[in-house]
Formats: structure tokens, sequence, C-alpha cells
């Protein structure tokens, strides 16, 4: 159900989230084409992946002064009836928007099973000094079978583990060429439509980033709570109420305590997927033919707003100064019309309570977040167990 917002006043909170600015990104993954049910049968017909399309979204979330983009491991190339029938590499996109944009931050899912950690991590890095250090890492560990979130989290740590090896060059991280069979073939791996090289670049090729790029870990579980305390710089929480986010940013805090990091340098998202209009009438409408022609699967299980540009920002508002989270992941419904709503309408409403920044100050995605620089920040933990979030 969409969330019905309360009559708070956002100048209100602003004194409060002044210390903590709000983190504020968009999820562009559907902009590979969402195969969704109406394309099948209804008036709208498939579109296969328009790279222009998809540079002008991101163009305009950098208009907006969003601190980054996320293309999730659903990014696709063009839509499938039965079957999807081609898949576009996230990171080829991000390091192709990172030449037409200014400031954004660009997250990209890149998976640990069909692509080698030192691949991963060239293939990040190309992204990163495209950017100039805006790149971030999405996590995710694609299996052929489906498998518990236990076996899920602790298959992404030892995949985050394998590309952290290769960025800091510690041991174990496999330096030397891409592995050659006995008789010098390449290992390829293939599962349908992807496949990658097995092994690692020659040395003296692609240099790494001197800082990692910032990790981001979905977190759907107590067990995967724990692994983005442990390991992720961004987490992006699935909740429908406040009250769930307070919990679950608990344990992710809770987990970096006790991993010896400070509970302050892991951001907290929480996913919404908001269908925006003028008039809330407006919006509640298009949301009930969203549902009619898709279901509800599109929406996943968080949370949805289905209201006015000042409604939201009375949302985000609410739920950063409760300390539910630390900031949201909007999912536009319709990544045209509502992502020129945020932009157009959502951020000078949270920048006209002082919410949100007017301007760019900070050149990279670490920046932007408000993360120490992993490679030289030292600071002093905590003691003790995180009562509070």
């Amino acid at each position: 159900m969409p969330y019905p917002p309360q009559p708070t006043s956002l100048t209100a909170t602003a004194t409060a989230l002044a210390s903590r600015p709000v983190v504020l990104g968009v999820d562009l993954t559907s902009a590979g084409a969402r195969p969704g049910s109406h394309r099948a049968r209804g008036p709208i017909a498939p579109r296969p992946f328009d790279g222009e399309r998809f540079l002008h979204l991101v163009r305009t979330a950098d208009r907006g002064l969003l601190d980054f983009v996320s293309l999730d491991e659903g990014f696709l190339l063009h839509p499938g009836r039965s079957q999807v029938t081609g898949r576009l590499d996230t990171a080829v996109a991000a390091a192709r928007a990172a030449r037409v944009t200014a400031g954004i931050g660009l997250v990209a899912a890149v998976d640990t099973v069909h692509v080698e950690a030192a691949h991963a991590a060239v293939a990040l890095s190309s992204i990163d000094r495209a950017s100039s250090g805006r790149a971030g890492w999405q996590a995710v560990r694609q299996g052929t079978l489906p498998e518990s979130d236990d076996a899920w989290a602790t298959r992404v740590e030892l995949g985050i583990q394998s590309v952290t090896q290769v960025w800091t060059g510690r041991p174990g991280s496999g330096a030397g060429a891409v592995e050659l069979d006995a008789e010098g073939r390449f290992r390829v791996d293939h599962d349908g439509i992807r496949f990658a090289v097995r092994g690692r670049p020659a040395d003296g090729g692609t240099p790494l980033p001197q800082t990692p790029p910032p990790v981001v870990v979905r977190v759907r579980s107590e067990a995967s709570a724990a692994l983005a305390g442990r390991t992720a710089d961004v987490a992006r929480i699935a909740v429908a109420d406040a009250a769930h986010a307070v919990r679950l940013r608990r344990l992710v805090r809770d987990a970096a305590l006790s991993a010896g990091r400070d509970p302050q340098d892991v951001r907290v998202l929480a996913e919404v997927y908001v269908v925006l209009s003028t008039e809330r009438a407006g919006a509640r409408a298009r949301l009930e033919l969203v549902e009619a022609l898709e279901g509800t699967a599109p929406m996943g299980d968080g949370l949805v707003v289905a209201d006015t540009p000042d409604e939201l920002a009375t949302l985000i508002a609410d739920w950063t100064t409760v300390g539910a989270v630390d900031g949201f992941l909007l999912r536009p419904s319709s990544l045209s019309s509502d992502l020129d709503t945020i932009t157009d309408h959502l951020v000078p409403a949270l920048q006209h309570a002082g919410l949100f920044r007017t301007e760019r100050t900070e050149t990279t995605l670490r920046g932007s977040l408000g993360l120490p620089d992993a490679a030289t920040d030292v600071r002093e933990l905590p003691t003790g167990r995180l009562l509070s979030a």
C-alpha cells in the first residue's frame, strides 16, 4: 500500500538534519527495458535499449544534483517475451555515462560468479577513471539456482573479499596473467547469455583506483544486514515502514561496529518505488493503472509512494529525522516523467527546507556520500555495543 504521509513540517526537521545531509540516489535499472507483462498484451510495444535515452536519463539525474544512479543486475539489453534475449553490461553503460556527466555517482552491479575478481576490479576501475572517482560497485552473486539468504550473503562476501584483495594488492589477489589451460586457451565460464574469461589481466594492464569505489549491498535479511555492516559503504534496504528500517539499520551498524568499523561510515538507504504527480489523486490513479497492467511485482517488497513531490519530501524528512535511514534510493515508475518530477520538484522542495545540497562541492562519490577515504582515513572507533540507530 502507498505510504500515507503525515502533516509534518519540512522546515521543522531541517535543523535536526543539518549535520546529516540526506542521500538521494535513483535506480535506472529499468532503463535497459523492463519486461513488464503489459508489453506482451497491452498498447505499449516492447522497446529495445536506447543508448541516447539512457544517457539523457543519467544527465537529468546529474542536473538534479542526485548522489548517484544505480544499475542493478536486471539491467537488460532489450525485453524478451518468454526469456531474456540479451543483457547489457552495467559497467560498459556506466563508463559511457561517465563521459557525459559532471558530478553524479555511477553504481554498477558486477557479479563475481561469471566475472573473475580481477576482471571485475578492472571493469570498475574503468568507470572510476572515466568519471574521476565517481564509480560505485553493487556487489552481486548471480546463481542459476535459488538459494537461502544466508548462502547468498556468504557467496557475496567471498566475492567482495576477492575484489578487495585485487584493489589493495594484498597477498592472495592472484597477480599474474590471464589463466590459460594446458593447450594455451582461455578458460571461459558460460551460463546462458553471460560469459566471461577466467583469470587475471596481464601485469602492466589497467591501473586500479588508489581508493576503492564504494561498495553497495542489498539487505534482505539479518544475514545480509550483517554482511553490509562488515563490508559495505552503502546498504540498500527494502522495507515498508520506518520501524522495520530502524531495525535493519541498527543491525547493519551493530555489525559494522563488531567488525571494527565506524558505524557512521555505512549509509543505509531505503528503496522506494515512486509515482509522482502534482495532485495525489492523479498519482494514485496512475499507480492503479500500473498495478492493473503489470501487477505489483515491479514494485518489489519495499515502500511505495504515490503522491505529490512535497509529500514525498515530507516522508524523506520524517524517516531521516528519526534515524530510520540516511537517505533513499528512488525507483521511478515512469522513468521520464517521474525522474523529471524528482529533479524539478522534489529536489527543490528539499533544498528549500535546507535538507539537500544546492550545488556540488565534492568531485567523487565517496565525497558526495560523506564517506572517508578508505585508503587514508583512520579514526578511533566507538566502544561498546550499539544500542540505538
